[in-house]
């Protein structure tokens, strides 16, 4: 099989190359600084320098095009970011569909978020309502307009598109902002962590691993449509410090709580409903502990990036 990856530098594509390579598929990695890519000894492994908005490089009858490449700006409530925000993630991201198609690609896989569904008490299934005005608009309105002009170009155009719906991605390579980095790094160096808001921030946590099985499975079955790609699960930040607490055996006192834990609604991002995943690619998710324990057998939970998430 021959795929093709775009932001080969970023966290969940680094490790899509790398778990692709261990099938023995052929990869065409493609990255703004080919020098940063990993896995550069397989031989199986092709670098090219590619930016979104260059023409594709020969990528004759690939298997599959995974577009992973996006902008996420600095700061996501900023409107003068829309406009890059729409002409990188949705324009770009056609272009690439369009040269993909052009050059017989078989397949294109989108990598969007799952953070564009209305807040809802349910878990959101793929066809749950998706308003994303509440965090980040602009950036989450691009990758939702992406998907609608993807799914239609790939209709008209024969060539199917999966579009995976992610969740909080966590795991081995991951930047080093965000809450689960920031409770790791503290618990580790025995310092305590504040909980806001009485713990009730909710998000659902699904481990790189899962989402990279998922994407690769959606290739090898040929599944076309949209897939949720999460845990399943919400997890407030309470039970995440609690969790990462006890995995690293650090003292269950350093984690503290501001505020009344239970009292007033649950904050955060819709859990993903992920029966359709299940069903149709056999996907089985583990839960944060899991994720979180697989996590410390592979690096000790030791290995953050630095710099910007995009890839």
């Amino acid at each position: 099989m021959q795929l093709v990856v775009t932001g080969a530098t970023g966290f969940i594509a680094s490790r899509l190359i790398g778990q692709a390579l261990s099938k023995g598929y052929q990869v065409t990695a493609l990255a703004r600084d080919p020098d940063r890519v990993a896995s550069r000894k397989s031989s199986r492994l092709q670098i090219e320098k590619w930016s979104i908005g260059d023409p594709l490089p020969a990528v004759m009858n690939a298997d599959a095009i995974l577009h992973l490449a996006a902008y996420i700006p600095a700061a996501l409530t900023d409107a003068h970011q829309a406009a890059k925000c729409f002409e990188v993630n949705t324009n770009g991201a056609l272009r690439v569909a369009m040269d993909a198609a052009s050059q017989g690609a078989k397949r294109f896989v989108f990598f969007g978020s799952g953070q564009v569904y209305t807040p809802a008490p349910v878990p959101a299934s793929e066809t749950s309502p998706a308003f994303p005005v509440d965090r980040a608009s602009y950036y989450l309105a691009s990758k939702l307009s992406a998907e609608i002009c993807l799914l239609a170009f790939g209709t008209a155009n024969a060539m199917p598109v999966t579009v995976l719906r992610l969740a909080s991605v966590y795991g081995p390579g991951m930047h080093g902002s965000g809450m689960v980095p920031t409770f790791i790094r503290a618990l580790r160096s025995g310092r305590s962590v504040a909980i806001r808001d009485g713990g009730r921030y909710s998000v659902d946590l699904v481990f790189v691993d899962d989402v990279v099985s998922l994407a690769l499975e959606a290739v090898k079955k040929e599944k076309a449509g949209v897939f949720n790609a999460g845990s399943g699960h919400g997890c407030t930040s309470l039970e995440a410090a609690q969790i990462i607490a006890d995995v690293l055996g650090a003292d269950p006192n350093l984690v503290n709580v501001d505020g009344e834990r239970g009292n007033g609604s649950t904050t955060g991002f819709a859990t993903l409903n992920v029966a359709k995943a299940a069903e149709q690619l056999g996907y089985s998710p583990r839960a944060f502990r899991e994720g979180i324990e697989a996590w410390k057998a592979e690096t000790g939970l030791a290995d953050f990036r630095n710099g910007s998430a995009q890839g």
